[in-house]
């Protein structure tokens, strides 16, 4: 059984179905109740006038949704609006005769589609065409046929975004409250334990500074250790739980990250529609369609027009050309109802087929999944068209029995054409994914060469004008004899300097200089330090409890 045997069999052929519904009010004819006398007589007058009426029909050129072409110097209809007209034809029993406008435009300039139904050139128009309110006091819709969406298809973006690698694990919300629980643990730990230490006196637990708290929560979530001992169980806690909290931050943060860079997924550089405005993307769609009627109107930019911005054009050319010389050679956006792209990029895609090409290139193009803008679509009558009624209960069997919906689809496949997640594949990391690695590490040779250059200037300001005065060292006497002995053993002396102070007594390698010494312990980023002015005025630090502190000298 074929589609029209299937859309005649879905149909109610007689004006006298049982459970008929009213059908909608229109302002042509005033109908009556159902079950009313009247109301079949009238459809039963307005189907036997329609028989063997000669009615006048124009169309738009768009792609599979309708169309013209010429046999044997008659002009034909095709596409899916003309598919419905023939049910109709089939059911009333009307001829037709077919007008082209001199414009394949919509409404939004003269001699097009809207001008011959004002006029009453032309009876109707079958094609999928929007339903828009400046139009109504002109002409009339029928029922809708569908919701159109307009959608933009676009050149595949790369498989990662450039840049956005090391940011991906985690969203916008996440990476806020990873900062700023950095800022608020540091102070939390330093006032428990300043309060634990105030309240139990007899516990002797230490208190830390507040800058050793902060350089421990920064430290700990860079897998750095600390030098910090807590004494007490409630300060071991406050650290053994940040530690624990950065372990499962830092392996959930490692597998995503892993998953994002290895895995065929992407994201698209738009999200919205505004974005198209807004990151000035160009984009063009064909001549006459509903965008030109709603992105322009009296040459003033709408709603839509200030969200979409202007088009860089539109065209009169086919899809496919659209598709290969503005799409694909100069990146530009394509906005198009979505059956039509979605028709466009398939058959681009079988023909890559058909040219064997390798699999991974054949998907050149994406559709997004939000719509630019959504319209109610379906046929338009000249305003006094008396068979309104008859159309419009037949359109609306056809709408709700679903052949609308199936032929819209019918030559595409069930699975998704392209779609954005092309699947898990394995694949080698590019150089683009560590993008934002190398303006991290370029960025912080730029700012450690800044602070350094900073750190001269003041420390070249705070230079002391008077020369200061040679070191004095008790060895000093001794050291010298022994270069004595070995010139005259050797004929040179062992060191190529000028000056050479001897080496550090041994007793000052492992035993801190006494307290008289100003010797003083600090803390410095995490880290304790023995510190003391020596002889000469200048202030030293030496760490403490580590293997380095045994190569640094003490200078009375």
């Amino acid at each position: 059984m074929g589609l029209f045997e299937i859309a005649l069999a879905a149909l109610c052929l007689n004006a006298t179905c049982p459970g008929e519904e009213e059908p909608p009010e229109f302002p042509e004819v005033q109908y009556l109740a159902p079950d009313s006398n009247d109301r079949k007589t009238l459809f039963a007058q307005l189907t036997e006038q329609l028989k063997n009426e000669n009615l006048i029909i124009t169309t738009l050129k768009n792609d599979r949704l309708s169309g013209t072409e010429k046999r044997n110097n008659t002009i034909l209809g095709k596409g899916i609006a003309f598919d419905l007209l023939n049910i109709l034809q089939d059911k009333f029993q009307f001829n037709y005769t077919l007008i082209e406008p001199k414009a394949n435009v919509w409404g939004a300039e003269k001699f097009g589609v809207l001008d011959l139904l004002k006029d009453k050139k032309a009876n109707l128009s079958a094609a999928f065409l929007p339903v828009l309110t400046q139009y109504s006091n002109h002409i009339s819709y029928s029922p809708s046929l569908d919701t159109g969406e307009w959608v933009v298809l676009m050149k595949r973006p790369k498989e990662s975004a450039t840049g956005s690698g090391l940011l991906a694990p985690f969203n916008l919300p996440v990476w806020l409250l990873i900062l700023l629980s950095l800022v608020v643990v540091g102070p939390v730990i330093y006032f428990i334990i300043y309060l634990q230490a105030k309240l139990c006196k007899d516990d002797n637990n230490k208190v830390f500074p507040l800058p050793a708290c902060i350089w421990f929560v920064y430290g700990a979530l860079l897998k750095q250790g600390t030098t910090l001992n807590p004494m007490t169980d409630s300060s071991r806690l406050l650290f053994a739980t940040w530690w624990i909290f950065i372990t499962i931050l830092t392996a959930f943060y490692t597998a995503n990250l892993t998953a994002f860079l290895t895995l065929s997924k992407f994201t698209l550089p738009i999200t919205e529609p505004k974005d198209i405005g807004e990151k000035r993307y160009k984009w063009v769609t064909t001549k006459g369609n509903a965008l030109e009627d709603t992105v322009t109107v009296n040459e003033s930019l709408t709603e839509l027009g200030k969200i979409l911005g202007q088009p860089q054009r539109y065209l009169y050319v086919s899809d496919s050309d659209i598709l290969r010389n503005y799409v694909h050679k100069r990146n530009w956006m394509f906005i198009r109802e979505k059956p039509i792209v979605e028709y466009v990029m398939y058959d681009d895609y079988k023909e890559k087929t058909r040219n064997q090409i390798e699999e991974a290139k054949r998907c050149t193009y994406v559709i997004t999944k939000f719509s630019v803008v959504s319209f109610s679509r379906a046929f338009a009558y000249s305003k006094d068209f008396k068979y309104k009624p008859l159309f419009d209960s037949t359109i609306q069997y056809l709408v709700e029995s679903g052949i609308i919906k199936f032929k819209l689809r019918e030559e595409l496949p069930d699975t998704e054409i392209c779609p954005h997640n092309l699947g898990n594949k394995e694949r080698q990391l590019r150089n683009s994914d560590l993008l934002m690695t190398y303006e991290i590490v370029g960025g912080g040779f730029i700012i450690s060469a800044i602070v350094f250059i900073i750190e001269v200037i003041i420390r070249r300001q705070k230079k002391p004008k008077t020369k200061s005065l040679p070191l004095q060292n008790p060895n000093k006497h001794t050291f010298e004899i022994n270069l004595n002995n070995n010139y005259e053993k050797f004929g040179h002396f062992p060191y190529s300097s000028k000056f050479v102070t001897p080496p550090p007594p041994y007793h000052t390698l492992f035993n801190p200089p006494h307290k008289s010494d100003n010797m003083k312990k600090r803390n410095f980023n995490g880290r304790e330090y023995w510190v003391y002015d020596s002889i000469s005025g200048e202030t030293k630090m030496i760490p403490m409890r580590t293997p380095s502190a045994l190569l640094f000298q003490y200078t009375n």
